[in-house]
C-alpha cells in the first residue's frame, strides 16, 4: 500500500529490521516474550490464557520462579536475545515483577510491557521513569466502566486505566493503546479512536479474535466474537474513524484488489526479508509460557519444547526444527485472498486444530471484506 497515514505503517527502525533480516536467516532468537503468569485481575470474555489463582495451585506444573526467569534469560542473550516482551495474564500482578523487570532492564534487553494498565499506580510509574522500557502496551477495551464490566467482568477500571495512561505519558515513557473488538465494547469504538488521538497516541484495534485453545482445548475455531462478516464492518469502520475518506478510498480499492493490511496481526509477524506478512516465529522469535514451554507463539499450543532440564539453546534449536515442519494448506497458498486474510499457522491451528488446516471463518472474512469493499466503491 502506498500514500498511507504513517500512523498505519508498521514501523521499525532501519536498525530493527536490519537485525531482524540476519537473525531470520540465521535462525538466532532475537525477541522473546515471557509469559509470566496467566492469572488476571480481568476477566476478559475472549481471553486465550486466563486461569484463576486456584486453577494455577492444581495445575501439574508450577509457574517458574524469578530465579528461573534469571537464568533463562542470561541463557537467551548468550543465543541472541535483545528485544525481550514481558507479558502475562497481568504481568504487574506477578508477585516478583519488580525485582525481575528492574534486573532485565540492568542486563540490557530492550523491554517492553503489556498489560491492562490498571495496576499502574505512581509508585510504579516512578519505577518505570527511572529504569523506562522501551514502551508499554495497553489494552483499551472500552471507553467507560459500564464497557470494562460488560467485556472484562471487572468493575470500576476504566478510571484506573485512564489515570495510568495519563502518568506513564507526564513520566515520558512511550506508551501504545492496543484494542480487541468485541460485540462487547464495539459502541465505543469511536470514542476509544478519539480518546488516542486527544492523548496523540497510536491506537491499534483488531477485530479478529483467536479462539483460545490455550485456554481451552475444546474451543477449535470457537470464542465470543464477532461473526466473519461482522469483524469485516468493523476493520471497515475502524479504518475510516481513524484514517479519514481519502485514505479510506485508497483502503477499499486495494482491498477489492486482493491486498489489505493484516487483522489480528501486528509487527512482529511481518518478515523482514521481504517486508511481507510472514510470521518470525520459531525463526527470530519465541514465546515462553508461565509453566516453563518453549513456543513459538503465545497463540499456539504446538509446537512447545519442554524447557525443564533443558538449556535454551538446545530447546531452541528443537524449536526451530519443529517450526520449520509447519505447513499451511494447500488451498490456502494457492488462494487469490492470501495477501488479504493473512492466514498463519497460528490461525490456522486456532481456527482447525491443525496447522494445515483451512481456516474458514478467515475465509469468509476476506470475502465479506471485498464483497464490502466492491459495494462501497460502486456506491460512491
Amino acid at each position: 500500500m502506498t500514500d498511507v497515514d504513517p500512523k498505519e505503517v508498521r514501523y521499525e527502525a532501519p536498525l530493527t529490521k536490519f537485525l531482524f533480516s540476519k537473525a531470520s536467516g540465521a535462525l538466532l532468537p532475537l525477541s522473546g516474550t515471557f509469559e509470566l503468569s496467566p492469572v488476571c485481575n480481568f476477566s476478559c470474555r475472549m481471553c486465550y490464557v486466563r486461569k484463576t489463582p486456584r486453577e494455577v495451585a492444581a495445575h501439574p506444573r508450577p509457574m517458574l520462579t524469578l530465579e528461573r526467569w534469571l537464568d533463562l534469560a542470561r541463557q537467551a542473550r548468550e543465543q541472541g536475545m535483545l528485544y525481550l516482551l514481558l507479558t502475562g495474564g497481568e504481568p504487574f500482578l506477578w508477585p516478583d515483577f519488580w525485582p525481575l523487570y528492574e534486573r532485565l532492564i540492568d542486563m540490557g534487553f530492550l523491554i517492553s510491557i503489556n498489560t491492562n494498565g490498571s495496576l499502574i499506580d505512581e509508585a510504579a510509574i516512578a519505577r518505570l521513569r527511572a529504569k523506562p522500557p522501551t514502551r508499554v502496551n495497553i489494552t483499551l477495551y472500552g471507553a467507560s466502566d459500564a464497557t470494562y464490566e460488560a467485556l472484562c467482568r471487572a468493575k470500576g477500571v476504566f478510571s484506573r486505566v485512564d489515570r495510568a495512561i495519563t502518568g506513564l505519558k507526564e513520566a515520558g515513557v512511550i506508551v501504545k493503546l492496543n484494542g480487541s473488538l468485541t460485540p462487547q465494547n464495539a459502541p465505543d469504538l469511536e470514542q476509544m479512536i478519539r480518546y488516542a488521538e486527544q492523548r496523540d497516541l497510536i491506537y491499534e484495534a483488531n477485530t479478529y479474535m483467536f479462539p483460545p485453545l490455550r485456554r481451552d482445548p475444546a474451543m477449535i475455531g470457537q470464542n465470543e466474537r464477532f461473526t466473519p462478516e461482522e469483524a469485516a464492518y468493523y476493520h471497515f469502520r475502524r479504518y475510516r474513524l481513524q484514517y479519514g475518506d481519502a485514505l479510506y478510498r485508497k483502503f477499499l480499492e486495494d482491498i477489492a484488489a486482493g491486498l489489505a493490511p493484516p487483522p489480528g496481526l501486528d509487527e512482529s509477524c511481518i518478515d523482514p526479508l521481504d517486508g511481507k506478512i510472514r510470521c518470525r516465529a520459531g525463526k527470530a522469535a519465541f514465546w515462553i509460557t508461565w509453566d516453563g514451554y518453549l513456543t513459538p507463539c503465545g497463540m499456539m499450543p504446538e509446537p512447545k519444547v519442554d524447557l525443564t532440564g533443558r538449556s535454551f539453546a538446545a530447546a531452541w534449536q528443537d524449536l526451530t526444527e519443529q517450526s520449520a515442519a509447519l505447513t499451511l494448506s494447500g488451498v490456502c497458498t494457492a488462494c487469490p485472498n492470501r495477501d488479504m486474510c493473512h492466514s498463519c499457522a497460528a490461525m490456522a491451528m486456532a481456527e482447525t486444530g491443525t496447522a494445515s488446516g483451512i481456516p474458514r471463518y478467515l475465509c469468509e472474512m476476506a470475502q465479506a471484506m471485498k464483497t464490502l469493499a466492491q459495494q462501497e466503491l460502486a456506491s460512491k
